[in-house]
């Protein structure tokens, strides 16, 4: 590897300098889950992430040595220096190819909160499954899992390709399968999930709900009718 002034080692000492201990305490007062985090503001996190970018764009750095340094970071577990990860592996999102799944589906086995669920799914699942729509087909036996962070992904890495229109049989059978899922996790995963697809197919949407509505939670429902125009929204409330 090049010779870089942001490697993993130095990235992470980084964050520990940008820590605010008031705003950690602040962080963990809104999750349910104990989060292991540093304290450091978004905006900061990603201006150290577009640093680090930059810097490997200029060292000619190659995407197997850029994932080597977000692999290390993902591993040092903190809330921040997983968000680094998936940020940095995000801007080089085009180089993503296929036989990358497997690195990034052990990641989701390593999620323990919905911060690193949704930044993994939407900056680097999504694009992936986008460029290799097959693997689609790999999210269904996600549902099954006892992970509820794995169940909740299968949702959400579909979230970005329903909200343009793609997918979205393949999103209403997800949701199908965790309908009765009560994790309140998976429940807003799905609910997002509908939602997108009722941005194009409101009419369906609202259908494959009223069908059988006693499967899905109030809060799965909640979520799934935010977009929808009032009248279909009214139909699926009121059954």
């Amino acid at each position: 590897m090049s010779k870089i002034e942001h490697t993993a080692r130095q990235l992470k000492r980084r964050l520990r300098e940008l820590a605010d201990p008031e705003y950690r305490s602040s962080q963990q007062r809104f999750s349910k889950e104990q989060l292991r985090t540093l304290g450091v503001r978004a905006p900061e996190a990603r201006k150290l992430a577009s640093a680090a970018a930059k810097e490997y764009r200029a060292a000619r750095l190659s995407f197997n040595e850029i994932l080597s340094i977000a692999e290390s970071l993902w591993m040092g577990g903190k809330l921040e220096e997983r968000a680094l990860a998936f940020i940095i592996v995000a801007k080089f999102r085009r180089q993503l190819e296929r036989r990358h799944w497997k690195l990034f589906d052990g990641w989701v086995n390593d999620v323990t909160n919905w911060a690193e669920c949704d930044g993994l799914c939407c900056d680097i699942l999504a694009p992936l499954l986008e460029k290799e729509p097959d693997l689609v087909a790999k999210l269904p036996d996600w549902t099954r899992s006892r992970n509820r962070w794995r169940r909740r992904a299968a949702a959400v890495s579909l979230v970005r390709s329903a909200r343009y229109g793609e997918h979205h049989e393949a999103a209403l059978d997800i949701c199908d399968r965790m309908a009765n899922d009560r994790d309140d996790m998976v429940e807003k995963g799905i609910g997002w999930l509908l939602k997108e697809v009722s941005r194009k197919r409101p009419q369906a949407v609202a259908d494959f709900l009223v069908a059988d509505i006693d499967r899905f939670s109030r809060t799965t429902v909640r979520y799934a009718c935010e977009k929808m125009p009032k009248r279909l929204r009214a139909k699926v409330m009121s059954a």
